[in-house]
């Protein structure tokens, strides 16, 4: 394509896969900011998912590759650079973009992996000499890429997620029953094992307490398990992903995130910009948006008790809870999505001048 007699730079987005997540949203607010300046295609190796959809709408082509079709792609098409997010996308990416001679090769590192074994945490460490530039996604995400994988860390930088700041909803009324909600993948990482027990101690101190739980995932048949087995069903609601955040967060009043690992958390930065204060695990990059007793609580143990306490604290506590939401909200305008967008744009700008 060419603008104005002016050839489009051509980008290559690759990713694993195009299921609902952080990452892929996030791919998703570049391709709907910058397809008018760049000439986009979007590259996944394993499933073709939900956001699929969402980028073809935006008249950006999708592409399924192997590693031998994604080496052909980039010798015929040349795109200038090849963006790649998570990790089987940037091992593949970085190789392939090696052999095809594709001028810049950009890789995203959007989570801790606490997953990887030695192998991977090598062929990260070897294929990143492949790579103009690793972009992390909070400072404990940069973290770990130069302790871990010892790579340097003038290789890598920090651009922090953005959210759009939501007009204010979520005004607490003291009728409206009290609500719990956790927004994300039902994953073993997520820490969602924990939730049926947070709702049987919290339940059994406040019956009026309720909980929302938005998102799919491995794990959701043994969650609906262990919430009929200790009979809580009227307790708690499963509703699957919404696309409609506003809906979502208009409809919570807490939201809990019971991470194992987190890189940099979307869910608590898009709860906390409606003003809902956020009690979470204090693991990887999740203190650097969430501040204890101040936006929220940070739990340092993974024991369900410690959850429930936190939320019936909150709960009870009016004065406290319109404190941790105000702070929010102040706390979430430092994460605009224009300011993420103009970091990124800058660095394609970069690459594409040298």
């Amino acid at each position: 394509r060419n603008k104005g007699g002016k050839m489009t730079p051509k980008i290559l987005q690759l990713i694993t896969s195009l299921n609902i997540g952080g990452t892929e949203k996030f791919l998703l607010t570049v391709l709907e900011n910058l397809k008018d300046k760049y000439d986009f295609s979007v590259g996944y190796l394993k499933e073709r998912g939900q956001i699929t959809d969402e980028i073809e709408k935006l008249g950006i082509p999708v592409i399924k590759f192997n590693f031998f079709s994604l080496v052909k792609y980039l010798k015929k098409n040349k795109p200038q650079i090849i963006h790649t997010h998570l990790y089987r996308a940037n091992i593949m990416g970085r190789i392939a973009g090696k052999i095809a001679g594709t001028p810049r090769i950009i890789s995203s590192q959007r989570s801790i992996d606490g997953w990887k074994k030695f192998y991977h945490i090598w062929l990260d460490k070897i294929t990143s000499n492949y790579c103009n530039l690793l972009i992390a996604n909070s400072q404990a995400a940069k973290n770990i890429l130069t302790t871990r994988e010892k790579i340097p860390s003038q290789k890598i930088t920090v651009i922090y997620n953005g959210v759009e700041l939501l007009e204010q909803m979520n005004s607490r009324t003291a009728e409206r029953i009290f609500t719990v909600g956790y927004i994300g993948r039902l994953h073993k990482e997520k820490g969602v094992c924990l939730i049926p027990e947070i709702i049987r101690i919290v339940s059994e101190k406040n019956k009026n307490i309720k909980f929302l739980i938005y998102g799919d995932g491995p794990e959701k048949q043994n969650l609906e398990l262990s919430i009929r087995n200790l009979k809580l069903e009227n307790s708690v609601e499963f509703l699957g992903w919404q696309t409609n955040l506003k809906d979502v967060c208009s409809s919570i009043d807490i939201l809990i995130l019971p991470s194992e690992e987190e890189s940099f958390p979307q869910a608590a930065l898009e709860a906390m910009s409606s003003g809902i204060p956020v009690i979470a695990s204090d693991v990887g990059g999740v203190s650097e948006l969430v501040e204890h007793q101040k936006t929220g609580l940070l739990i340092k143990s993974k024991s369900p008790e410690s959850f429930a306490d936190a939320i019936l604290s909150i709960s009870q506590d009016h004065y406290c809870y319109h404190h941790f939401s105000e702070n929010s909200k102040t706390k979430s305008s430092d994460f605009k999505i224009d300011k993420m967008i103009d970091s990124i744009d800058k660095i394609y700008e970069s690459f594409l001048k040298k």
